[in-house]
């Protein structure tokens, strides 16, 4: 099989990949699964499916498997696996975990750690494990518990509970063992030595007290065992890491504290300048609520100049058509050809008329004495 040689993959975020993840939680996570299928695996022809880069493959072969086959749909993590993790002897097919590219009745183990959850169809993934098994053969599957595994990954198409696992698995074989698995914060004792060391058993029948308890369906794993035969014996499985990724949580969570204090400053500085802008808005409103009412002032003050500008228009005309009345009576015409006879006898600014200003300035001198 030819080779493609990839020096480096990408962190998808998915995968589990020992060279990113070292300190993380996740790889003691992955490496306490490989650890507990290790023990049942010696001299077994084993299939490893969704293998990943291989690094779980190449521990299965290390404890002793005569056989691993590893296969993943992902090229990128095949062409790694065969360059990283190959040099025991693991062989790794790019293959889909619908369709097993095995004949039936070929292996005797089949690790699946976190698969199921990711195929479209669960039940043709486990009727495809059942046909590569061989009678006797053993079944070791995990995935996340849907009631406490964090929502809205996209690349699972079907999550389960404990219980929706178990009953899965209960259809298509005889005898199941249900193990949950959780991250503990570890607080440890040990030789210098052992302090130093990473990868590695602590050896020297170190013992492990647990101080609170949790119930197995809200864990935030399910591991099964399944078989047709009875199961072999089971004994508990533990990873240590180190806190340093709870260290970076804790700075994370200082980083987002003070990005919220940042925004609640911003927040409150655009609160008391909206607040300023509805007091302006405010002083605004009253200013042009005065300037109605002086307008309101102005215009019943115009509409009572108005009404009186009518009354003195309807005076003016009533005065006008009694003057045009009293012009057209009798006694106004005789008066007015009396009037015009006196300017023709006695005109204006004459000699003539000095006798006629003379009697009227007597007229009017007799009528004040009066």
């Amino acid at each position: 099989m030819a080779q493609v040689r990839a020096h480096t993959i990408e962190d998808d975020g998915e995968r589990m990949i020992p060279e990113f993840h070292h300190d993380a939680v996740v790889y003691a996570e992955h490496m306490v699964r490989y650890l507990f299928a290790s023990r049942f695996v010696a001299g077994k022809t084993v299939l490893d499916v969704a293998s990943g880069v291989g690094y779980g493959s190449d521990m299965l072969k290390a404890a002793g498997a005569a056989q691993v086959i590893g296969i993943d749909r992902s090229t990128e993590a095949i062409t790694y696996g065969q360059e990283h993790h190959s040099a025991l002897g693991s062989e790794y097919l790019l293959a889909d975990a619908g369709s097993l590219p095995l004949r039936d009745r070929q292996l005797d183990v089949v690790v699946s750690f976190e698969t199921i959850e990711h195929v479209l169809d669960y039940r043709l993934f486990l009727t495809e494990i059942q046909r590569v098994l061989r009678r006797g053969g053993l079944l070791i599957i995990s995935t996340p518990n849907k009631l406490t595994f964090p929502e809205g990954n996209p690349y699972h198409t079907k999550e389960f509970t404990f219980t929706e696992l178990k009953e899965a698995l209960t259809t298509r074989f005889e005898h199941i063992g249900m193990f949950p698995q959780d991250n503990w914060i570890t607080s440890a004792i040990l030789s210098p030595s052992t302090m130093e060391r990473a990868d590695e058993p602590i050896g020297g029948n170190a013992k492990i007290f647990k101080t609170v308890g949790r119930p197995a369906e809200k864990t935030l794993y399910i591991v099964a065992l399944c078989s047709d035969a009875p199961l072999p014996k089971v004994s508990q499985q533990v990873a240590m890491t180190d806190i340093a990724e709870l260290e970076r949580y804790v700075e994370e969570i200082g980083r987002i504290g003070a990005d919220v204090h940042r925004l609640s400053s911003d927040v409150a500085e655009r609160d008391a300048a909206l607040a300023g802008k509805d007091a302006a808005l405010a002083d605004k409103d009253a200013a042009l609520a005065d300037k109605d009412a002086a307008l309101a002032h102005k215009d019943a003050a115009l509409a009572d100049k108005d009404a009186a500008l009518a009354q003195r228009q309807e005076a003016l005309e009533q005065t006008t058509q009694e003057l045009i009345t009293f012009r057209q009576s009798l006694g106004y015409r005789i008066l007015e050809g009396y009037r015009r006879r006196i300017r023709w006898l006695f005109p204006p600014n004459s000699h003539r008329g000095l006798p006629y200003r003379a009697l009227r300035r007597l007229v009017r001198w007799l009528a004040k004495r009066r």
